[in-house]
């Protein structure tokens, strides 16, 4: 009985807060038009975050309404929703935005305050600083070797299935941690621990369950006080508690990894294994610019996580593609045969392989991992806009008055498929769009770090390992299209879900990609 008094009591809460911030807000974004709402209650993000195949709403509201225009959020808070470059640019880089409500709650439960993703300021840039030689171009080839072995683990075992249809993502999110574990902590996966395993794949599936009473509980967080949130994670729930043992697993992890580098140092062994090694070493030397050890051991969680399914379903979403143009798919082996001639994967040019890195550019354009991140303004500002909008009221205007405390969905999923800036078809897989002249249109400055994608993001907040997963996708289907053909099942291609990150699933929902595989011979 206590506790659904509490509950009734949050909810009345978000009801009259969000009552408030919507009367607030109509008085600046009102005049942005867009699509009609049919729930007070859920707004428009049952149909953004919970279509069967995403974007079903989000692609046909960029054609019918542009690349600025108004939705709602749950309980009739109004959002914008945002693919204009010049925008997107201003809200990256400018030092005006934060993360939104939803999205750094989520964060405070996965990771420890002292992780770089949730520092602020001269802290964040402070912790870039140190961390970002460890994802340099230099220190990425260094992981090459691990890239390498790991994907020819890979091959082994899609041999053992050459004929059969085989759903490729669970293996692909293996590899994944694994080579992250060993290039930043120095450790195969199977030290990780079989409670570290189990907790991350649970962790993994938990994100994948997206669900409309996931978008209220979202909903109603926000408007909770910080220390309520955080001692949310103690409650005897099986999410929550997901979440408890996989704090504790990591910290426990990193921890270990760090006194094992200590000893090493202190034994006088120069070269103790992984990023995590030079991290330590670094404190040991006493540098002005280092990490202490809790704030080391604070960034297991992230290191393992960010880039384990990101990756993969990059990896997933690029073969069935892959899968349905066998005439590309051949091109693109032809070329990879053309560098097979060198001693290992270390010497191969990767980035003189054009219709590899075109594969891999586009792969990310239609399948970006975070396709509609939120962010919030700290303070009054004016968005810049690359093309003017047209006010309910009739008035064309090129930029855009924001409230302090509004909340934006950035949307990168329609940034990439805005065909003034991906040239023709926006909406079809073409790598050839990357080659082509007329094929991709990039005017004004570049806004992510790779191709003008924002697949990475941009800015200060730009994600540090892209150069490590460009370098670890070059090496996978070099090897894995060299070794093998791929195409589509009788199922038909996966289709593409929103669970936290945009996912391939099966015809029964669950998260997977079906292939035919064949070695080629």
């Amino acid at each position: 009985m206590n506790d659904t008094r509490y509950v009734v009591a949050a909810a009345t809460l978000a009801v009259a807060y969000f009552a408030i911030r919507a009367i607030r807000d109509r008085r600046t974004i009102q005049q942005i038009p867009g699509p009609p709402c049919s729930s007070w209650v859920f707004g428009h993000l049952r149909e953004l975050f919970l279509a069967p195949t995403y974007g079903e709403y989000e692609f046909q509201w960029l054609r019918q309404y542009g690349a600025v225009y108004r939705i709602q959020g749950c309980f009739g808070a109004d959002r914008l929703l945002i693919s204009d470059p010049a925008a997107l640019n201003f809200i990256a880089t400018s030092g005006h935005f934060v993360f939104g409500p939803s999205y750094h709650n989520l964060l405070r439960l996965l990771y420890q305050p002292e992780s770089v993703i949730l520092t602020d300021d001269e802290e964040h840039k402070r912790m870039r600083a140190i961390l970002n030689p460890g994802f340099s171009t230099g220190s990425v080839r260094n992981y090459i070797s691990i890239f390498e072995r790991a994907a020819q683990t890979l091959t082994e075992q899609l041999e053992e299935r050459s004929g059969e249809v085989t759903n490729v993502a669970p293996l692909f999110g293996h590899a994944t941690i694994g080579t992250t574990s060993e290039a930043i902590l120095g450790h195969r996966v199977e030290e990780l621990g079989a409670e570290f395993i189990v907790n991350n794949l649970e962790i993994i599936s938990l994100a994948a369950n997206q669900s409309a009473t996931q978008i209220l509980l979202d909903a109603v967080a926000a408007c909770i006080p910080a220390v309520i949130r955080d001692a949310a994670i103690h409650l005897p729930v099986s999410p929550f508690t997901a979440l408890k043992s996989s704090r504790i697993l990591a910290e426990r992890l990193g921890k270990k990894v760090v006194e094992e580098k200590l000893n090493a140092v202190r034994q006088g062994i120069e070269g103790s294994g992984g990023f995590y090694g030079e991290l330590v070493e670094a404190r040991q030397s006493k540098q002005a610019n280092s990490l202490c050890e809790k704030e080391i051991i604070a960034q297991t969680s992230l290191m393992l996580i960010v880039g384990q399914e990101t990756t993969a379903m990059t990896l997933a979403f690029g073969l069935a593609e892959l899968a349905q143009n066998i005439e590309f798919q051949n091109q693109l082996r032809a070329e990879i045969y053309s560098h097979a001639g060198v001693q290992s994967a270390e010497d191969i040019a990767y980035d003189n392989m054009p219709l590899l890195n075109a594969f891999i550019k586009e792969s990310l354009r239609m399948y970006p991992a975070q396709p509609i991140p939120e962010r919030m303004a700290t303070e009054d500002t004016v968005l810049p806009l690359a093309e003017s909008i047209r006010t309910r009221d009739g008035e064309q205007i090129n930029k855009l008055p924001i409230r302090k405390g509004q909340i934006m969905l950035f949307s990168i999923a329609s940034y990439q498929r805005l065909g003034s800036r991906w040239g023709p078809d926006p909406n079809k897989f073409n790598p050839l769009r990357w080659l082509e002249d007329g094929g991709v249109q990039l005017k004004g400055e570049a806004i992510g770090p790779y191709g003008s994608l924002l697949s990475f993001l941009g800015g200060p907040r730009t994600c540090l390992g892209w150069r490590f997963a460009i370098v670890e996708l070059q090496v996978f289907i070099c090897e894995l299209v060299g070794k093998f053909e791929f195409s589509l099942p009788p199922e038909g291609p996966a289709r593409c879900r929103y669970g936290g990150t945009l996912m391939p699933v099966l015809p029964d929902g669950r998260k997977g990609a079906l292939l035919s595989i064949k070695r080629v011979t």
